[in-house]
Order: structure tokens, then sequence, then C-alpha cells
């Protein structure tokens, strides 16, 4: 399920971080229903072609599907300069902050 209304999508903003490499910042915290939501942040300055800024989504929403069972909100926030896609490091990064999520999941919210 995606995170789509501007002011849930700020209140997981307002949050501190849970993690951040060279690729993106994660915030995520728990919220009240029985499923994660996701939102994904890619500006356009960022990640200029909408072919590359859509196959990153689909790459963000495919790897995280694992997550659905939490009870979280949580935002994708894509930093990086690099404009050429490289599907094996987005992958890495992913799994990385997955497994962060879930430690964060565990640890704090005691689900």
């Amino acid at each position: 399920m995606l995170l789509s209304a501007k002011i849930d999508f700020g209140r997981v903003l307002k949050s501190k971080p849970i993690n951040k490499d060279h690729l993106f910042k994660v915030y995520a915290i728990q919220n009240s229903l029985k499923k994660a939501r996701l939102g994904i942040s890619l500006p356009k300055d960022k990640v200029k072609k909408a072919t590359n800024r859509n196959k990153l989504k689909r790459t963000i929403r495919n790897s995280l599907e694992t997550l659905s069972a939490l009870s979280a909100d949580i935002v994708f926030v894509y930093i990086s300069n690099d404009e050429p896609y490289d599907a094996k490091i987005v992958r890495e990064s992913l799994e990385h902050h997955k497994n962060k999520i879930k430690e964060t999941a565990e640890i704090n919210w005691k689900t």
C-alpha cells in the first residue's frame, strides 16, 4: 500500500531518519494499521528521466514487498546525484535498508 496523503508523508518525514547511505535516506514510524505503507520521493533534479524514476520506484516497491506485514509508514528519499541507474547497487542498498527497518521494528515497536 502506498503512502499518499501529504499529511502522512509529512508526519513520517518529521521523524529522525532510521538509516542513510549514499543513495537513500529512510524514515519509518509505527502506524495503527496492520500493514505497511510506502512513500517514495525521487526528485526530478536527482533523476532526470521519467523512465529511470519509474524503474527506480518499481525496484523499491518490489524489493520491499516482504515488509507488507509490518505496521509501519516508510518513506524512501533518494539523495544521490548519480544519474546512471545501476540496479545491482540499488538492490544492495535496499536490502541493507530493509534489514535495518526490520531491526528497528523488532527493537522499538515490539512487533
